[in-house]
């Protein structure tokens, strides 16, 4: 398996996936101070790192596609093929998340407190569930994959709930129209970073973990942002 931490080390293809993680952990760390602190200067890395996750992708599924590894390899080595590709519309999500927030500063988009605040805690879940991505491509560590799969439920169970808050402010006028389609794309794109983290996450879980998890129920959020 090309992702098993039990392997060989200098595995390049295994490095490559992990240097993706990383990647992509730095990517949304500057996306979220560059929103933090309104500064379009601190997004101009972001370009960068995703040319270098889309180029690291390419060049895995290249090589992995001419060793036919999806065709004869077991079925978990079959599903960890498809963590350059999760990772890589991870890319896609951030890369879209930065142009939405590089639109909000230039154009003077003001967000109430309370969506401040809203978009904030999803970064911290986000940013929470790609370092344990990263840190489970690079361990295998059966806690790190489980807190995947639960932490990206809540962050899904946030995002839904924050977006229905945000109709009944938009609704009652205390949020404009200009305002919400940016913030709405922000949620989206966030919850698209959540969703392929977990996919990865299920790529990694051994069956018995995805299978007690897919039963699992996540409790209602609670949404009252301090």
């Amino acid at each position: 398996m090309i992702i098993d931490p039990a392997g060989d080390k200098q595995d390049p293809r295994r490095a490559q996936i992990i240097r993706m993680s990383e990647q992509a952990v730095e990517m949304l760390r500057a996306v979220h101070a560059a929103f933090q602190h309104q500064d379009q200067a601190l997004l101009g890395k972001v370009g960068q790192l995703g040319r270098e996750i889309h180029r690291g992708e390419k060049a895995l599924m290249e090589t992995l596609v001419s060793e036919a590894e999806v065709a004869s390899g077991p079925a978990s080595e079959e599903a960890s093929v498809f963590v350059p590709m999760h990772l890589e519309r991870v890319g896609d999500h951030l890369e879209s998340l930065a142009a939405a927030i590089g639109r909000m500063i230039a154009e003077g988009v003001l967000f109430t407190d309370r969506a401040i605040r809203e978009v904030n805690s999803l970064f911290d879940v986000a940013v929470e569930i790609l370092e344990c991505v990263r840190d489970g491509l690079r361990t295998g560590n059966r806690t790190l994959i489980r807190h995947i799969l639960l932490t990206g439920m809540r962050c899904e169970a946030m995002a839904n709930d924050f977006a229905l808050f945000h109709e009944q402010r938009l609704i009652e006028g205390v949020c404009l129209p200009h305002a919400s389609s940016v913030y709405l794309a922000m949620i989206d794109y966030l919850k698209g970073i959540e969703w392929h983290a977990r996919q990865i996450g299920e790529k990694l879980a051994p069956l018995p973990l995805r299978e007690a998890e897919a039963g699992h129920r996540f409790p209602a959020a609670d949404t009252r942002v301090r």
